[in-house]
């Protein structure tokens, strides 16, 4: 979402919806990694009445993916990010070019897999590093990424499970499948 589409969002849900389609609908990502956007900064920058719209678009049952909602209202008050990642885990971002991160919205490269195979930049010491420094990274604390926490939840087995127990088998395995996840672990 973008602040010039915020009014639209329910007219944009209620249509997924309606046609069965997988929705993620999350706030814009500033970066200059992989959208390299950062010189669109100040039309990328939602005001605070466009956050309470946000807010009150998230809170309204219009977003199927509870998670990912709860935890984007949490950081649209707060201004801090908390939830699961697995950059540099069990995800890399890899550009047309063969630029190797293993987060695409920090700007931190593995190599390139023209020059190495991709195992050996997995394992490698700079892979390594990263790891050890996720969730500490700047851009950590405002990643409103939805596909690294997708590809988290299922592998962060406490986090899953506890969701699992709040929601209930029924519409744990309904999330599980709007997710898209019954493709990874049925």
């Amino acid at each position: 979402m973008l602040p010039q589409n915020v009014d639209q969002l329910e007219k944009v849900s209620s249509y997924a919806e309606e046609n069965g389609i997988f929705t993620i609908i999350s706030p814009c990502i500033i970066t200059e990694n992989r959208y390299q956007n950062m010189d669109r900064k100040e039309d990328l920058v939602f005001s605070e009445e466009e956050i309470k719209k946000v807010i009150r678009f998230y809170r309204s049952g219009h977003f199927q993916w509870d998670f990912h909602r709860d935890r984007l209202v949490r950081y649209l008050e707060s201004g801090v990010m908390k939830k699961p990642c697995s950059a540099g885990f069990n995800y890399l971002f890899i550009r047309s070019n063969g630029e190797v991160y293993p987060c695409p919205l920090i700007r931190v490269g593995l190599g390139n897999i023209k020059e190495a195979g991709i195992e050996d930049l997995f394992l490698s010491k700079a892979a390594s590093s990263f790891r050890k420094k996720v969730g500490r990274y700047r851009e950590c604390k405002t990643c409103t990424e939805p596909g690294l926490e997708r590809y988290a939840l299922p592998f962060e087995g406490f986090t899953y499970l506890s969701l699992m127990m709040k929601m209930g088998k029924r519409d744990f395995l309904d999330l599980h499948h709007h997710m898209g996840l019954d493709k990874y672990l049925s």
